[in-house]
């Protein structure tokens, strides 16, 4: 197990439960952080409580004293090394940010598909240089949205969670429940589907 992962993902989310699922899948030597409000503060703490002997790396823009008070207090509780880059340009986060997947194995992206921001840009710099990647989306998945679909748009939005390499555990259930609902089982091309996205996706 010597996989260092690096986790990215929003300051606010509104799914948790989806959020800690897409923590508990994971095992790794070791994981990084950002250290921002939200996300960053709130993996630490989770993954430091759930997995004790890993090692957790939170990586600064600048200096560990430069960041808001409470983020400070959960880095120094939860962490067990820091890494100052020391950078105060506008484009500190994004250094920081290609650090992380630049000394990582693997990146876990915690999304919600809004197409911008720094979660955004950290995914498209892992795809931009071949780093391994999954996405686990933190937007509510309304079960019933999905099973209003027609089949043709719901094949569509699995190809889409597929080609963004959206975890398949994430939307497994969701995958099963339309087709058992609509035919009482899953039909042999999705099966196959479902075992090649295994062999790709990471986990």
């Amino acid at each position: 197990m010597d996989e260092i992962i690096a986790l990215s993902g929003h300051r606010d989310y509104p799914d948790r439960a989806s959020f800690f699922r897409g923590l508990d899948n994971l095992s790794a030597k070791e994981y990084t952080f950002g250290g921002a409000r939200g996300f960053d503060t709130d993996a630490l703490e989770y993954i430091a409580r759930t997995q004790p002997r890993s090692l957790r790396t939170v990586v600064v823009p600048n200096r560990l004293i430069d960041q808001p008070r409470y983020t400070i207090t959960i880095t120094e509780k939860y962490s067990t090394r820091v890494i100052e880059l020391k950078n105060t340009g506008l484009d500190r986060y994004m250094i920081r940010n290609r650090y992380m997947v630049d000394r990582s194995t693997h990146l876990r992206a915690f999304y919600d598909n809004r197409g911008h921001g720094g979660t955004y840009n950290t995914i498209e710099y892992a795809r931009s240089t071949g780093k391994s990647y999954d996405v686990w989306p933190i937007n509510n998945l309304d079960q019933d949205y999905y099973m209003n679909m027609s089949e043709r748009r719901f094949r569509s939005e699995i190809e889409n969670w597929r080609s963004h390499k959206v975890n398949l555990s994430a939307v497994k259930g969701i995958i099963m429940s339309f087709f058992q609902k609509k035919y009482g089982m899953i039909p042999r091309d999705v099966i196959v589907t479902l075992g090649s996205w295994r062999l790709v996706v990471y986990w």
